[in-house]
């Protein structure tokens, strides 16, 4: 933001030379470049435009760093009522607005500014209109509190500050017309609209060389509410600025006073009533400071006065241990907040350099982030490419492929982007899906991958996952076995030993460890898509590199092999040896023979090892033997096996 060094030098005495000033500012206080003869460009954190948006809340940043006396602002000795017999004020809108002020005032004729004024203004990139207007932009420069100024002539009844109506219109004072709608904040009169509160003026009431009488408005507003106006009509002004950030209630009876007393000054106006609609609750901010617990902070040893008195020159009230804090000063909220203004003033070059102390651990062989790595050199050794697709989406047009989001809510954003991304994607394949039409333009092959997050609504939270999607697209030809293919390759490659394609319909679920880690589908004939929950395969990865002791006593081996229908899947079989009994340690595939004219072409011979074995003594084989007619029993019972 830009300021005017002339006039710092009227509110600091001796200020130190423009070239010293910067220096000060970039190392004392907040960045800061020369721009013109007289600019300074000072970059403001978002939480100090309370206090630090305006040349005297910065002079007295610069007037407690240096020690120069600060120069007090004369206000007008106005005090405020309720009511007035020249107008009247309402507040319709409470949520939005919780303190509007009023100030009357009359004149003979619109005088021309002063060239001082002029100059000040020139400096912070503002043009000159009339001494009435420009008085208004010289207070908020000053003070920071926004102003604005009404023809009272041309005020019908009381003014509003009040939500529009959908579809109410407006003219700007630049001659645009403007659509509002129902979540804007106006102020009205008992016809029509006379401001976009907080952000720009209208030309119903526009102060003009005809005027005699006016009303200064000053007033706090929400500032969530002013941005998402200025944002909706991408209207943004210096006023919408400071009122989008947040400023203090106390700012407007300073504004008012101000205004006053230089409408007395410069136009040689007659001030009359202020009215003051105040609803704003501005508590006092008090925290006790302990000269011990910031030195423990900060590493430094200051002094309790020492410390006591860089906060004296900022403004704070101090009454024993107790420190307030200035009205103005919203961003004070804990001991903290104090311990960093004392450190500004005193120095962060100051600060004693401490390596920290903390107890550094060794992350994990097959975290996330290790996981993502591997999964990338994988897939790209398996010929697949990886894409990167946004994160927003503008809805789902076909939900089918999302076979397995148990319809979870669309997570909707305040604020998108575009019209076509409105919502965070519940999947990776919405983006997959229109990489492989787009790129079928240019061939007939396509086969990528992409790792990112997914997001969606449940049970009233937001729900996250990191997922990995994978897409072939071959035309005519049917990539569906060449994907289950690359995915059983992929698995291998990660580390994870033992995983199943489940049918589930016309899809494959993936299963390891009773866990459901996706879903392979053929989205069409000539395109098949994945998508594996990766959050999921890094635990069951980590699972599998666990450690135990082997066991005391020795293990007993048996092989069992019988004819199965050749549809019979291996899985099934599998998952049933290994857990029909606690003793059951291992089981492997060791065989699997096929002959049309030995078996027939609906049949299959197996052979599994088991391996039996116990953590607590040694198996006999009557026992082992026992355990194998279990075993036997089972798998006749649920595939009606032949045991050869």
């Amino acid at each position: 933001m830009v300021f005017s060094y002339s006039l710092f030098k009227k509110i600091v005495s001796k200020i130190p030379p423009r070239p010293q000033l910067l220096e000060l500012l970039n190392f004392r206080i907040f960045e800061a470049e020369g721009e013109g003869k007289n600019n300074l460009e000072i970059s403001i954190p978002a939480n100090r435009y309370s206090d630090a948006v305006s040349h005297f809340g910065l002079a007295r940043l610069i007037s407690a760093a240096t020690g120069a006396k600060l120069i007090d602002l004369v206000l007008a000795s106005a005090k405020s009522r309720s009511e007035s017999d020249k107008f009247q004020i309402k507040i319709s809108s409470k949520k939005q607005c919780s303190r509007y002020s009023g100030l009357y005032a009359e004149f003979s004729n619109l005088k021309s500014s002063p060239q001082w004024l002029k100059d000040v203004l020139a400096d912070c990139g503002l043009r000159s209109i009339n001494s009435v207007v420009d008085v208004m932009n010289y207070v908020m420069l000053e003070i920071g509190q926004p102003l604005h100024a009404f023809d009272a002539d041309l005020i019908s009844g009381a003014i509003d500050v009040r939500l529009a109506k959908n579809g109410e219109k407006i003219t700007t004072l630049d001659g645009a017309e403007l659509k509002l709608t129902n979540q804007d904040l106006l102020i009205a009169d008992d016809k029509r609209p006379l401001a976009i509160a907080g952000i720009k003026g209208g030309k119903t009431a526009e102060v003009n060389t005809q005027t005699k009488r006016i009303i200064v408005e000053a007033a706090n507003f929400d500032g969530a509410s002013i941005y998402r106006t200025a944002r909706r009509l991408n209207l943004f002004t210096d006023a919408g600025t400071r009122f989008a950030h947040g400023l203090s209630p106390y700012l407007v009876e300073r504004g008012i006073r101000r205004a006053a007393q230089l409408l007395k000054e410069i136009c040689g106006a007659k001030i009359g009533d202020w009215v003051d609609v105040d609803y704003s609750k501005l508590d006092k901010t008090v925290l006790k400071f302990d000269v011990k617990k910031f030195n423990a902070l900060t590493g430094f040893n200051l002094e309790e006065k020492v410390c006591l008195e860089y906060l004296k020159r900022l403004g704070f009230e101090i009454k024993g241990d107790l420190v307030t804090a200035p009205p103005e000063r919203m961003d004070i909220e804990s001991f903290e907040d104090l311990a960093e203004e004392i450190v500004n003033l005193h120095s962060y070059d100051e600060l004693p350099a401490i390596a920290p102390k903390m107890i550094l651990k060794p992350s994990g062989q097959e975290d996330s982030v290790v996981l993502k790595s591997k999964s990338r050199k994988l897939l790209a050794g398996l010929g697949l490419n990886e894409v990167y697709n946004y994160s927003f989406v503008a809805g789902l047009k076909d939900q089918n492929f999302i076979w397995y989001s148990n319809n979870a809510k669309l997570v909707e954003l305040e604020n998108p982007i575009a019209e076509d991304k409105k919502y965070l994607r519940p999947s990776l394949l919405l983006g997959l899906l229109k990489n492989v039409e787009d790129n079928w333009r240019f061939n007939d092959e396509v086969r990528i991958f992409e790792i990112g997050r997914v997001f969606a609504e449940e049970k009233g939270g937001l729900s996250e996952k990191l997922m990995l999607g994978l897409a072939l697209g071959l035309k005519k030809q049917r990539p569906f076995l060449e994907l289950k293919g690359s995915l059983d390759s992929f698995f291998s490659g990660v580390g994870l030993l033992e995983h199943d394609f489940v049918p589930v319909g016309d899809n494959l679920r993936i299963e390891s460890d009773h866990h459901v880690l996706g879903y392979v589908r053929a989205a069409q004939a000539d395109i098949a898509v994945a998508e594996i929950d990766l959050t999921k395969l890094v635990s069951l990865i980590q699972e599998e590199k666990e450690y135990r002791p082997l066991s005391k006593y020795p293990s007993i081996v048996r092989d069992l092999s019988f004819i199965v229908d050749a549809e019979t899947r291996v899985g099934d079989i599998q998952n049933i040896l290994e857990n029909i009994s606690k003793l059951v340690e291992d089981v492997d595939l060791v065989d699997w023979f096929q002959d049309e004219q030995k078996l027939g072409t609906d049949k299959k011979s197996l052979t599994f090892r088991l391996v039996f074995q116990s953590e607590e003594r040694t198996l006999t084989d009557e026992e082992v033997g026992k355990e194998m007619e279990r075993v036997v029993s089972a798998l006749e019972k649920k595939f009606d096996i032949e045991v050869r």
